[in-house]
């Protein structure tokens, strides 16, 4: 399931079980360990990061769970809500084809 981001100098894209942004997300609402507002991703300065939001659970990055902000590049990074949920971030072309 595609969640589009926003881009830079809109509000943060927000992930979680009751997110207006995942609203579409099949059977997230389900996964109680992902907190409600988990984490969101945002651009700052042509970059793209993901920030937990205080979530009881976690969010990670290559492994690591994020205290700060840590900046992501599609296809580079695995992000992970909790203790199981990947994330794929990725690039996709005019026709939202993955690149």
């Amino acid at each position: 399931m595609l969640v589009p981001l926003r881009g830079e100098g809109e509000a943060p894209t927000r992930l979680g079980r009751d997110a207006p942004d995942c609203a579409h997300v099949t059977g997230l609402d389900l996964l109680d360990q992902i907190s409600r507002e988990h984490a969101e991703f945002f651009w700052e300065s042509g970059r793209l990061y993901v920030r937990d939001t205080c979530s009881s659970n976690g969010t990670f990055v290559d492994g690591e769970r994020i205290e700060e902000p840590a900046r992501v590049w599609p296809g580079r990074h695995e992000v992970r809500l909790a203790q199981d949920v990947d994330l794929v971030v990725v690039e996709i072309d005019e026709f939202g084809a993955p690149l």
